[in-house]
């Protein structure tokens, strides 16, 4: 493989060759939004969250799939918790090539009875998991510590050669005389007195005088230089005392010793020393459980147009988003504020970001080499030395020192050259001493939560005319700071207005009500409008001389929330699985927006976020459908009907006049559901439980 660094490829240069695929992806499975020459580009963002925006996710995305509309989507983009439901989306579409294979009755028993996926299992099973977890981070860490070793080897046998090399040092050198005047001491006893009375003095005069300004620093000149000298004794007495002992005849054992330790280094891979390892390991049983064959598959043989084989094609195309870190940056990562980190995206055709180019994902070896769930467990390291816009030097030493490092080095397209390979302790001390940034072979990528959590932005700079982004994070307060921090970034940085219609703005209509604590919507729809053109993504025909401010898109942003129901529920049987989210809310008034740290779901707990999802699905296309019929009736939805649906949602474009007896007014949706005298959820007084499913709710 040749040496030489292949042309860069810039965001333009992908996003083409990702609508060249889809489009041929639409050929394949005789889907047309939009015109020929101007396609409705659509896109999914899941945010993150960990299993609580898995959960609800999944839950959205059955409602969805229920009317055809995942299918439909181009675009599958998520960060963290929405990654782990992307999995299994990819997984089992990929395995069994049907829509109807998933979101099943079995798979949700599954999910669960496993949302404690870290520890899963019950009495001893679960313990054994436990005793697991403490000896798999414990062993990581003691492995993770290796690049230590090899660079304290690497110090102390450079120092053993300089003294072992022939004729460096004699009997006569003025180190062993002074050895020998101290009786065989190392140092001599004045250097320690010395060293004393300044630490002493150093020690007082703070005391005395704890405002001045330049005491510490002299001392500190004082003792550093004490090291120096301390050190050059050291050196000199091993000189002498090994000349005369060995007669330094084992300086080439030192020297083997030393390519040994360099050597290792080639092998001491973080990626796979790190608890990132067993990490994506409890990820990929639980999620990936249904893709048998595809459970470890390499993310870019995950979207292949040209396989005779439908299912290689026929998920929407993964944008599995990531952050990279940009720590101390120096030369051309000199950048500020919010450009101290960037975007990078992980997929099947492509792998980098803005700042450093991109590669194809089959260039380099370790994207060749990367798992679907290794991507999503990337984009899920909420805990790295690199944190994005929450770094800091402490964080990364401590994060480094107790190896809390889910997230790995991955190639960068900028710098890095086909067939070379990384010195690993190198990386090891940028994450220890917080130097990272984008002058090495390998760059630093984490939770993609840690620059982007909604997921959202890589949708708005592929110009998508249709984005539903549905933010599952943390946000018992309603303060919508991942929206914020999203409309800011499109705003100055693709030159995007993500403006929401009057009557629509979220901390109006989805923020609690003070009075009543429940929201009025679960959803709010904005306009996206372009100012100025960015990275030159959009092509002249889409333009269409129309010049700017114009609207190019549509953002529906639904959000968890719980609305009011129009009556209290009445009192159920604490082991009844048939909670609805209100009946949870009761016990925990923080739902949906239970701590992130809470990664441990037990079964109620993750059918009340389950059938969250499903609400916020149904609330979205303003459905209600009933009982048993919904099983034998679900429209298919067109992307244009869709966009119709939120341009226009008074002409109500979704159903026939024969299929509206079916469905509640669009405006009512899920927000009317109450109970009746048997503790059945009803809408508008119709029963909405299937009498013969005791442990699902039902769309």
């Amino acid at each position: 493989m040749s040496n030489s660094h292949p042309p860069e490829i810039s965001v333009a240069d992908v996003v083409a060759r990702e609508r060249e695929q889809l489009l041929r992806r639409r050929e394949n499975l005789s889907q047309t939004h939009g015109a020929e020459q101007q396609p409705n580009w659509f896109g999914i963002a899941l945010s993150g969250g960990g299993i609580r925006s898995a959960t609800i996710n999944m839950g959205f995305l059955r409602t969805l799939n229920r009317f055809g509309i995942l299918r439909k989507a181009d675009y599958l983009s998520t960060v963290s918790g929405g990654g782990y439901t992307h999995s299994y989306v990819q997984g089992t579409l990929k395995q069994t090539g049907e829509y109807s294979a998933l979101f099943t009755d079995d798979h949700a028993k599954e999910f669960r009875q496993h949302g404690e996926y870290m520890t899963p299992g019950q009495g001893w099973v679960k313990n054994k998991n436990l005793f697991l977890l403490i000896v798999a981070f414990l062993v990581s860490w003691l492995m993770s510590l290796v690049s230590l070793i090899i660079v304290g080897g690497i110090v102390y046998f450079a120092y053993e050669l300089i003294t072992a090399i022939p004729g460096l040092a004699t009997e006569t050198t003025a180190a062993a005389a002074m050895a020998q005047s101290n009786e065989g001491s190392v140092i001599p006893l004045i250097y320690w007195w010395s060293l004393g009375a300044i630490l002493l003095a150093h020690f007082f005069t703070s005391v005395l005088l704890p405002y001045n300004l330049n005491l510490s620093k002299f001392f500190n000149l004082l003792e550093a230089a004490a090291a120096v000298v301390g050190i050059v004794m050291l050196i000199g007495y091993k000189a002498a005392n090994y000349s005369i002992v060995s007669g330094g005849n084992d300086w080439w054992v030192c020297l083997a010793v030393i390519a040994g330790f360099i050597l290792l280094g080639f092998a001491a891979n973080p990626n796979g020393l790190s608890f990132h390892r067993f990490y994506r390991k409890q990820l990929a049983d639980l999620y990936l459980r249904f893709a048998t064959d595809f459970k470890n598959h390499p993310l870019h043989d995950f979207f292949k147009v040209d396989s005779k084989r439908e299912a290689d094609y026929l998920a929407p195309y993964p944008l599995i988003n990531t952050c990279m870190n940009l720590q101390n940056p120096t030369g051309e990562d000199a950048f500020k504020g919010v450009k101290a980190s960037d975007y990078f995206l992980l997929s099947p055709l492509f792998c980098g970001s803005k700042i450093t180019g991109y590669a194809p994902t089959t260039q380099f070896s370790d994207f060749k080499k990367m798992t679907l769930p290794a991507a999503v467990t990337i984009s899920a390291a909420a805990v790295n030395p690199g944190l994005g816009i929450y770094s800091s030097k402490v964080k990364s030493a401590a994060l480094t020192l107790f190896n809390a490092r889910l997230g790995c080095w991955v190639s960068n397209p900028k710098s890095r050259k086909p067939g070379t390979a990384p010195w690993w302790p190198w990386y090891f001390f940028s994450e220890l001493l917080g130097r990272i940034g984008t002058k090495k072979q390998m760059v630093n990528v984490s939770d993609g939560g840690h620059i982007e959590n909604l997921g959202a932005y890589e949708l708005l700079r592929r110009g998508c005319r249709l984005i539903i982004s549905v933010d599952a994070g943390q946000d018992a307060l309603y303060t919508f700071a991942d929206l914020n921090n999203l409309l800011l970034r499109a705003r100055n940085e693709l030159g995007l207005e993500i403006r929401f219609r009057e009557g629509q703005e979220p901390e109006k209509v989805i923020a609690p009500q003070p009075s009543t604590v429940y929201s009025k919507k679960r959803f709010a729809v904005a306009d996206v409008i372009q100012h100025w053109a960015s990275d030159k993504v959009c092509t002249p025909a889409e333009f269409n001389g129309q010049g700017f401010p114009r609207k190019i898109g549509t953002f529906v942003y639904v959000k968890s929330s719980v609305t009011e129901p129009s009556t209290p529920p009445p009192p159920k049987p604490d082991a009844d699985l048939k909670y609805s989210t209100y009946y949870y809310k009761i016990y925990h008034p923080e739902f949906p927006h239970e701590s992130t740290g809470d990664q441990f779901f037990d079964p109620v707990q993750w059918e009340s976020y389950y059938r969250l999802g499903q609400y916020l699905g149904a609330d979205m296309l303003g459905l209600g459908l009933l009982g048993k019929a919904s099983r034998d009736f679900a429209p298919q939805f067109s992307v244009e009907q869709l966009i119709n649906w939120f341009d226009k949602p008074e002409q109500n474009p979704l159903f026939s006049d024969s299929e509206r007896r079916l469905v509640a007014k669009p405006d009512q949706g899920f927000e009317s559901v109450n109970s009746d005298a048997d503790g059945e959820e009803t809408v508008k007084g119709r029963s909405a439980q299937p009498p013969e499913e005791e442990d699902e709710y039902r769309i």
